[in-house]
């Protein structure tokens, strides 16, 4: 079961561009709040208060709990708008949620055993993770916090595979989970030569040539102010 997070918010009172700069200015961020055969709610909460949230990994696969003075509902975060350079949070959506409804999340994978297994300890090799969040479906009652995955037994060139993967009670891999996902490793151990070859080519492409990314990132920050929420 997820951890069980509490976001305070308000009514917001108008909507549209010029309400939502408002709200920011004030340190508020607007939230949309929709689904459950209900209207959209549109709401503020503090900036600060989500921020710290957001900085939470399991809040973002969690089935919170919405406060609006003395109304409760429980949502899934399902999309966060920041700033494209300032740690400022532009905008959330929520998607109402009942325990006995069934959604499809993306979780996060939790993997132990890398110090111990045989590939990394006796052979130095190199844990090499392929693939960090998986999506799957359940009950809002059985949401995990995250997928454990135990690399503990893996030596040198052994590898798990997503099919491998042992979900929780109640947890399914997502119907957008192909067979040829299945089959694709989530973490392995590479030898130390492969390794080294593999950090050599990311440091080759991390040299080309980035100029006028700046400039690309003002004018989305001014494209971001325009849009109407």
């Amino acid at each position: 079961m997820s951890a069980n997070f509490i976001v305070e918010a308000e009514v917001r009172s108008g909507k549209g561009t010029a309400a939502s700069r408002r709200a920011r200015r004030a340190g508020l961020v607007p939230v949309v709040v929709y689904g459950g055969g209900e209207d959209e709610q549109y709401l503020l909460v503090d900036h600060n208060k989500i921020m710290l949230q957001l900085e939470v990994e399991s809040f973002r696969s969690a089935l919170v709990q919405i406060h609006v003075k003395d109304d409760l509902q429980r949502a899934i975060l399902r999309d966060v708008q920041m700033h494209p350079y300032k740690a400022q949070v532009m905008h959330l959506d929520f998607q109402r949620v009942s325990r006995k409804d069934k959604i499809t999340m993306s979780i996060p994978l939790h993997f132990s055993g890398e110090e111990e297994c045989p590939g990394v300890k006796a052979n130095a090799g190199i844990m090499s993770h392929s693939v960090n969040m998986i999506e799957v479906t359940c009950l809002g009652s059985d949401l995990p916090e995250y997928i454990p995955v135990d690399v503990s037994m893996l030596d040198i060139g052994d590898s798990i595979a997503l099919g491998e993967v042992a979900l929780p009670e109640g947890v399914e891999f997502a119907s957008t989970v192909s067979e040829t996902d299945l089959e694709q490793p989530v973490a392995s151990v590479l030898a130390p030569q492969l390794a080294s070859a593999s950090e050599d080519d990311e440091s080759e492409e991390g040299g080309e040539d980035t100029e006028g990314a700046g400039s690309d990132a003002e004018g989305g920050a001014d494209d971001e102010a325009g849009k109407e929420d």
